[in-house]
């Protein structure tokens, strides 16, 4: 829903009401839901609703003295009623059917009709689904590298981070100050996303699936990224503050953090948790990772910019800018409030980013460590009417499908990985990215040779060597492109590699 002033300056309120927004309805959880709770919601429930249908109870109703006589009188409203609509949209019935043609938006738009139809289609797909047999993906993976270091992989799924309130892509805060001076720490030009709500753009970049060919079942129903992984022999951990990973962790060890248990009592307050927690998980599963020498991929996916409540995302003592929006309610706030709070949480976000790589740094000698984050999908915050996120991605402004990219290297994995930075910096910030990009990217950052691997959709191989296997264990590469590359960035480890190695210059 939207509500402001249309560009005359007159009051407005649209309420468009699609199938994702159903999803979004039904997916939801407790904490999550009780962030829309407010003193202004129950009196609105109870005054335009409780009390008018108690009003309408109280009405004596006079029945039909006959079955007959009650059917006809409702037949005849019936031919009523259309005949009507007949005699009103006949002259101009072709005017009629190209607004319908060309104004997708209006089935949205129209109530009770858009209630009544997506929620059957939600409630249908949701809990009468096709049973679709799972397809599994990408058995043939493999971890086709030439070192011996293992690694350590962090991978920080954002939540409703937005790409406009990050100084990097122009704006006027600092809202980045933690890791503003972390060295190898690239900055990607804002991501489009593939969806508006997390229930779309989720499952959709953990899949091979682009947003063009999306399908919500083949997604559901076939190996995610996160399968992939543990199928080619990485160690996978989710650790999750959002509710739920939307079915993309399901098949692997993850945990959904408890609000309401003690032992998470330091960082848990009213059914939410600081993203902080997610640093104690961390830290713990670093731990096994060294003691097993295992290469392991954690995903820890943040509660982040989550609103409306956007005040509970950030600890007092990590408030920057003030003064802020603390209530659920945000349409009685200023929207410089607004503004606030949810910058308070972009930087917090970036507290957390910070403390993933400082503890990701304390093992880069003996291991090759890395982190990369990608949000889901961003927010309004009061552009053109519109509040949050959810909105249908055909009229959705860029504050709700641009997203920010970043990644942290450090110089053990730069090394294993052949990465050229100044090569990755620039690209980074020229190219034109979306959540299509993701999926194949994580495969080929961390030397997971499958099939299912495109490298015209990753983002690092313009700027890496990666000397990889083909499907018969001979080194599959084409040596001139080898050769360019290692001359062009000067790599010494690559050019020595091809002349000790002499399977290199197969092909």
């Amino acid at each position: 829903m939207s509500s402001g002033k249309n560009l005359h300056g007159l009051p407005w309120r649209v309420v468009s009401f699609d199938y994702d927004m159903m999803i979004n309805l039904l997916q939801t959880n407790v904490s999550e839901a009780k962030a829309y709770y407010s003193w202004v919601a129950v009196f609105v429930v109870l005054f335009l609703g409780v009390v008018p249908a108690i009003i309408l109870l109280k009405c004596k109703l006079v029945w039909p003295k006959t079955y007959l006589g009650g059917l006809g009188s409702r037949v005849l409203i019936l031919v009523v009623a259309i005949s009507t609509i007949g005699l009103i949209s006949l002259p101009y019935y072709q005017n009629y059917a190209s607004i319908a043609r060309n104004n997708n938006m209006l089935r949205k738009e129209i109530s009770p009709y858009n209630y009544v139809w997506y929620g059957i289609k939600a409630i249908r797909q949701t809990y009468f689904p096709k049973q679709v047999e799972f397809t599994k993906l990408g058995e043939d993976s493999i971890i086709d590298n030439p070192q011996e270091r293992p690694e350590i992989f962090v991978i920080v799924l954002g939540e409703t981070a937005r790409a406009n309130n990050f100084n990097s892509n122009g704006y006027h805060r600092d809202t980045t100050p933690y890791t503003e001076q972390e060295k190898h720490f690239i900055r990607f030009a804002p991501v489009k996303t593939c969806g508006t709500a997390t229930a779309v753009s989720v499952p959709c970049m953990f899949s091979n699936l682009t947003k063009a060919s999306y399908d919500e079942d083949k997604a559901y129903n076939q190996s995610s990224l996160v399968d992939i992984l543990e199928y080619s022999g990485y160690k996978v951990a989710w650790y999750d503050n959002d509710g739920g990973c939307k079915g993309v962790c399901k098949r692997v060890p993850h945990e959904v953090i408890n609000p309401y248990a003690a032992e998470n009592s330091k960082y848990c307050k009213d059914g939410s948790c600081y993203d902080a927690i997610l640093l104690d998980r961390l830290h713990d599963r670093i731990h096994v990772a060294l003691k097993n020498k295992e290469h392991t991929v954690i995903f820890l996916h943040l509660i982040g910019s989550h609103g409306p409540t956007y005040y509970q995302r950030v600890p007092k003592d990590q408030v920057l800018f003030t003064p802020t929006c603390d209530r659920a309610d945000i349409e009685n706030c200023k929207v410089e409030e607004i503004v606030n709070s949810y910058d308070n949480t972009i930087a917090y976000t970036d507290y957390i980013l910070k403390g993933v790589v400082d503890t990701l740094e304390e093992h880069s000698q003996d291991f090759g460590t890395a982190m990369f984050y990608i949000s889901d999908h961003g927010e309004s915050l009061g552009e053109y009417g519109l509040f949050l996120h959810g909105t249908p991605y055909s009229v959705a402004p860029n504050t709700q499908t641009h997203v920010p990219m970043m990644g942290w290297f450090s110089k053990s994995f730069i090394d294993d990985h052949n990465m050229n930075m100044e090569c990755l910096s620039k690209n980074a910030k020229s190219g034109d990215f979306s959540q299509d990009n993701f999926f194949h990217s994580m495969l080929g950052i961390l030397d997971v040779n499958t099939k299912l691997y495109d490298d015209n959709l990753d983002v690092f191989k313009s700027c890496r060597i990666w000397i990889k296997h083909d499907t018969k264990g001979d080194i599959n590469t084409v040596f001139k492109e080898q050769l360019y590359l290692g001359k062009k960035y000067n790599n010494s480890k690559v050019k020595t590699s091809m002349v000790q190695n002499p399977s290199l210059n197969k092909g």
